[in-house]
Parts: C-alpha cells; structure tokens; sequence
C-alpha cells in the first residue's frame, strides 16, 4: 500500500510549493505629499505676507510709526525664514522620482540615494514615484553597507507630490527590465552588474518598509517581495512591513510576497494572472530556528506573536488565491476571492521551515467561484502549478493546526466550499509527519449564498488529525458535508465545536476507514480507480484537468456588491467523452 501511494501523493511534492523560482510602522506616511503641499502654501502665504508688511514701512509717517512698521516687517521676514527652512528640512526626507524634471529618472536611483541620506541622518526617508512607466527590478537589501533602509516608504505620488490614490498611474514593467546588482551588498567588481529582473521591487531583510500606490506586471518571479533568509548565520531579519493600495498581475510565480517576515500588513490591493497566487505568506519564523510543532513542551512558534495582517483585498484570476506555506499569525479579513482554481489556500509542507501552517483567522470573506480549471491547456491562465491540486474549492487547509474560518460568505463551488486534511508521511511526502488535520474550527459561515448559489458540498473533512469542529454554519436547506462511504456517522465526521485541542504526537494522518482520504476501490486493482470523491483520488487523477469530472458543474448568477457586479468565469469545460473514458480506465496499479 505505501508503495502505491507514494505514487498517489504526487500531488503533495508538487503541490503549492512555497519555494518556486526565488531569487533570494512606517514614517512618512501617505499624507506626505499633502504635508508638503501644505508647507508650500504656508511658505507662500508667510513670503507674501513679509513683502506687504515690509512695503508697509515706506509709507509710514512719524518716526515711531515708521519704527513699529520696521519691527513688524523683522518679524514678518523672521517667520518666512523659519517657514523656509522648515520646507528645506522636511523636503530632505524626499526622493522625487520621475520621468522628466526629477533628480532621480530610477526608482532604484531615488532608493539608493533615500538609504545613503537615512544612513547618515538616522532619518526615515520616502520615496516619492510621479506617474509613469519604469522598466526596471528595484533591489532593497538592508545589509548592503553604508545605507540604511529602515522605515523607508516608496510610494506612487501625483505630479503635485501627493499620494496617489490610483495604483495604476505608476507602473513597474517587468518586460525587459534589468536588475542593479550593484545594489546587493555581495556584488564585486568584475561581476555582472545586471541581470533580468525577477521582481518588481525585491527587499531583503529590511523593517519597516512601506510600499504604496503601484502597478507591477509582467515580472519573472514576483512584484513585491519582502523576505530574509532562514539562516540564523546571515543576520537578515525581516519585520513591519507594509504593501498597501498595490495592483499585481501577470508575473510567473506569486504577487504581493513576504517569506520568514515577522509581522506586516497586505492591504488594499489586487492582483490576477499569477503562477501561482495574488497573496503569498511563507515560512513565519519563529523564536527558535529549529521549531517544528509545538509537541514537546506544547509552546507556540512565537511566544509574543507579531501578527500580519491581509485585508481589502480582491483577487482572481490566479491558480490560488492566497498561498502560505507554513505561515502563521495571519488574519484574512474583509477580502474577495473569487474565479481562482481555488480561493485561500495554508498548507504544510517540508519545502519551507517551521511546519506546520497554523494559528490563522480567516474571517468576514467574500469567497466564491473558485472552479477555474486552469490545467486546461488553453485555460488562459499563466499556471506553474504542478499536477495533484485540488479545483473548485473555496478554502482548502493542507495539514493546518489550528485556524480559525468563521463568519465567512462561501459559495458558487463546484466541489466543496471547504476542505481540511493532512499530508501523510506514510504517502511518502512530509517528513516528520507534520502536516496533520488538527483544531481547525469553523463557524458561522454563510454557505451556498442563502440557496442563490450553492456549493456542491459545503464541507469537505478527511477525518484524519482530530480537535476539528464545525457549528452555526447556515445554507438554505441545510450545511451540506461530504459524507464519506457511510462507515461512520456524518456528526462523528464533523463534531460540533468546542473540541478539545490535539497534540501532533497524539494524531495520526491517515484514516482509511471513512472513505475520505482514499477508499477500497481506489486501492483495489481489480476496480476503476477514478475516486473523485476522496481527496486523493481527486489528486492523483491524470491529467489533472479531469478533476472536473467529479465536480458539479452549473451556472452561477452574477453577484453584486457596493455598486459592482461580479460574473462566474471558467475555462473550456471537459467533455462527456473525457469523463465517460476516465470512468472506463484500467487501474493504473494493473493495467
């Protein structure tokens, strides 16, 4: 058996891989455009004053008269100085960056130039980017020498200097943009100076960065990516950062990305036609760097967690919607995920540190739609997904411990709305066995859009792990659950909540009994070995493209929402033919 299903569990080596294609409270706030802009007008207004009054002293009659208009004018000149210099201090802190008429033409320009006035003043310094098009990777690496980048801000700004409420007007272009190497603290002379950009704006080991008001498209790997290694001998560190109104599409792996950061906010923005996902938080360190589960003396990764926080945000178009290996302390709040292959997506896996994924709030989202077939050859979509991953799911939680999904609205799936199960080492992937179903708890969700559009099931549990609980979820006709093969009792499958939590050590990942992990005639040679209902047959069926076959597949009505309409997108749907030979196909064990 285990032999077998090391080759059903293809679906977990190439599943969500965290790693794919990586090379390696903020100050000066949005308002600073319009602090300038109301310095400006002071100094004018202090300017203009000092030459009335001071004109003033011409027509004074009588020495005393004559004497007051003098002091007056003194005072006026003193204060328009005063204004002066105070708009000379704080334009310091800026970086203008433009096309034409700036100091800097480069993003990188301004940047290298913010950090060498940071490291000398101890200052935070802002990056201000005018509208337009900018061909380029920008590099931010916080160990590089003589420069100092924390607390620094780039962000997009109007042509008057003030923040710029359209993402879209300043824009990053990965197509044929190059990379700074010069910019990395480890470049020498005699080595390349450039290279194609993998990301947009790529920051290492930097705190407090903020990141405001840009488009980024078309880039390698990544837009926005904050990280630092996992390398306690390297000293990076990654902390606080900020990605805030940022539009993302059409890179080869992920969108807004932060790995081994502690602590941050992803807020306001959107993103479509990633590799892989909009959202990405991976590997959350923890205090110790060999942490793994928190078995042995029962402690938490982080005693004092610094959590992140993603919020108002709207993504599809994408394999995922959100990808976190092993992340933990996020909150996923107030955001739309829709027509992705699937929507939110944490799991464990041993391609990152410090398994497993856990401790997540997913909460008070718009999650909906999310059956996109993007195997499908001509799917549109720019897919780096392996085969294995499960479609036509809302939130799916690969060997988690520990989230937190309440208060949700889930619907329009064509398979289940959600769906919570390990990844067994026995099936030859995740060593140390640490991606297990555990203490996941869902409650009042809001399944099927009250009888509008419902999901084909609306729970999905492998009944493996335990201290898992669902209650006060609602559907019109009732919370729908995939039942299993009937061996044990839908309630005992699915406990009512609170359960009692469950150590790793005392769980195992595997349950064959229920027929939700894998079934008899999924294991039999002598059988079909189409097993759409189980969870590893939906990701061990070839090509993954037919998992649809096990999908009820309907039309969805448009969805609106504070003025917008939203409509279901999909891929060309497979055929009856491809289904009915799928169902007819010998075992793959016995041909």
């Amino acid at each position: 058996m285990k032999q077998r299903l090391g080759v059903v569990v293809g679906i977990l080596v190439a599943f969500l891989v965290g790693s794919f294609a990586i090379s390696g409270t903020a100050s000066a706030s949005g308002d600073a455009g319009a602090s300038a802009t109301k310095l400006e007008k002071q100094v004018k207004a202090a300017n203009k004053k000092a030459k009335t009054t001071c004109a003033k002293v011409k027509k004074a009659k009588g020495k005393q008269a004559k004497a007051k208009a003098k002091k007056r004018c003194k005072s006026a000149q003193k204060n328009a100085k005063k204004m002066r210099g105070k708009l000379t201090s704080y334009n310091a802190q800026f970086f203008d960056v433009c096309k034409f008429g700036c100091k800097y033409r480069t993003i990188q320009k301004g940047v290298d130039a913010a950090g060498k006035w940071s490291n000398k003043t101890k200052r935070a310094a802002t990056v201000r980017v005018q509208p337009g098009t900018y061909k380029e990777g920008v590099l931010v690496h916080g160990k590089r020498p003589g420069y100092n980048f924390k607390n620094l801000t780039i962000m997009g700004v109007t042509k008057s200097k003030a923040s710029n409420p359209n993402a879209r007007a300043v824009i990053l272009e990965g197509e044929g943009a190059l990379t700074d190497l010069t910019a990395s603290p480890t470049w020498r002379p005699g080595d390349d100076k450039t290279q194609a950009a993998q990301n947009a704006i790529d920051a290492i080991s930097t705190v407090g960065l903020k990141m405001k008001n840009m488009w980024a498209r078309h880039y390698q790997n990544n837009t926005f990516f904050v990280h630092a290694a996992n390398v306690e001998e390297s000293g990076e560190y990654c902390a606080d950062y900020v990605m805030d109104n940022l539009v993302s599409s059409d890179t080869r792996a992920y969108g807004l990305f932060a790995r081994n950061c502690f602590g941050g906010k992803i807020i306001n923005s959107e993103g479509w036609g990633h590799g892989d996902s909009t959202v990405y938080i991976g590997e959350t360190p923890c205090d110790e760097p060999d942490w793994s589960n928190k078995d042995d003396v029962n402690e938490p990764c982080q005693a004092n967690p610094k959590w992140t926080l993603v919020k108002n945000i709207k993504a599809w178009g994408n394999p995922l919607g959100y990808s976190g290996t092993n992340s933990k302390y996020v909150r996923i709040t107030d955001s739309m995920w829709f027509n992705n292959g699937a929507g939110i997506v944490p799991n464990s896996l041993d391609s990152e540190k410090f398994e497993p994924t856990g401790d997540l709030i997913i909460e008070n989202n718009t999650i909906m739609w999310n059956n996109y077939n993007y195997y499908q050859p001509d799917s549109g979509y720019n897919n780096v997904i392996g085969n294995g991953n499960p479609i036509g799911v809302g939130i799916m939680l690969y060997g988690a411990d520990g989230v937190t999904v309440r208060d949700n609205k889930i619907f329009g799936h064509e398979k289940w709305g959600t769906a919570n199960f390990s990844g067994p080492e026995l099936f030859g992937v995740n060593d140390g066995d640490d991606a297990k179903n555990l203490n996941n708890h869902f409650t009042n969700n809001e399944m099927g859009l009250n009888g509008a559009d419902p999901n084909a099931l609306d729970f999905f549990n492998d009944f493996s792990g335990g201290g898992n609980c669902w209650s006060d979820n609602t559907a019109n006709g009732g919370v729908t659950y995939a039942p299993g093969n009937g061996s044990v009792p839908v309630s005992t499958i699915y406990p009512a909540c609170p359960q009692a939590e469950v150590l790793s050590k005392d769980a195992v990942s595997f349950n064959f009994g229920a027929g939700l992990q894998v079934n008899a005639a999924f294991l039999s040679p002598q059988e079909p070995w189409r097993d759409l209902s189980t969870i590893f047959g939906v990701a061990e069926v070839r090509p993954s493209q037919l998992q649809e076959c096990g999908m009820t597949v309907v039309a969805h009505p448009p969805y609106s929402v504070d003025g917008e309409t939203y409509e279901s997108q999909s891929a060309a749907r497979v055929t009856a033919q491809e289904c009915t030979d799928l169902e007819n196909r010998p075992s793959p064990w016995n041909p």
